[in-house]
């Protein structure tokens, strides 16, 4: 006991801490007191549905482009009063966008697969393109201005685009969630450092990770991981209302 007690003082002098429990988003949510999520890339709503699982109880706002998986977001979120849904894409443009629809839903892109995208996840193949409403980040914000607002962002290859689309939004929240791929499943999308370096760059820095799939071909390997950011200067008692 005497050992352990010294190893973590040693380690708290360090500016570190020994957890056996691994914090997770919610507790990330409840440490900032966030009380509005905005779910971009939402398909049927399973991220929305996953917080309430695990505790979250604030409000939830979820963007979903395609209209018959949007029709059954809305379904999903009908019973929940906190929980709002729309028929929208986010990006840096406004008007309408064409997006390659795949026949597991979830794998619906603005951009173009790779052959690895196509080949490494189940039902991944596009089986039509449709045409959807899109719309800025920086558009809407004003709506949320009074929040303590959270961003996740799951849009298959175009997270870079729907955060150029709120560069006036993003020192505004108090984390984000964007889904990175280290093998590329998407044509002309950023590399994992490029991703960290415009978070850095936009006052960012990395708050946790999870595994999201692993690389068929090398099944040993990360294929995606959910990366959540917080504010760098959260620790140094910053308040962002």
């Amino acid at each position: 006991m005497v050992v352990k007690d010294r190893l973590k003082s040693i380690v708290r002098s360090a500016g570190y801490e020994i957890r056996r429990h691994h914090p997770d988003l919610v507790e990330f949510l409840h440490s900032r007191s966030v009380n509005l999520v905005l779910d971009v890339g939402a398909n049927e709503g399973q991220f929305a549905q996953e917080l309430r699982l695990r505790g979250y109880t604030g409000r939830v706002v979820s963007f979903e482009p395609v209209v018959d998986v949007f029709e059954r977001l809305k379904t999903n979120c009908s019973a929940d009063e906190k929980w709002d849904c729309r028929n929208l894409a986010l990006g840096e443009t406004m008007g309408t966008v064409e997006i390659n629809v795949s026949r597991n839903t979830a794998m619906s892109s603005i951009v173009s697969q790779t052959e690895v995208g196509r080949n490494s996840i189940y039902e991944a193949d596009v089986i039509r393109v449709d045409k959807v409403p899109i719309t800025t980040l920086d558009s809407m914000y004003s709506e949320f201005a009074d929040d303590r607002v959270f961003l996740k962002v799951d849009t298959q290859g175009f997270e870079q685009n729907v955060l150029r689309g709120g560069k006036s939004s993003l020192h505004r929240l108090l984390g984000v969630q964007l889904e990175l791929p280290l093998v590329h499943l998407y044509e002309g999308t950023w590399k994992f450092d490029e991703a960290l370096r415009f978070m850095r760059e936009a006052g960012f820095t990395l708050s946790q990770m999870r595994a999201v799939t692993y690389y068929s071909q090398d099944p040993a390997s990360l294929l995606e991981v959910d990366c959540i950011f917080r504010r760098a200067d959260y620790a140094d008692g910053v308040s962002y209302h």
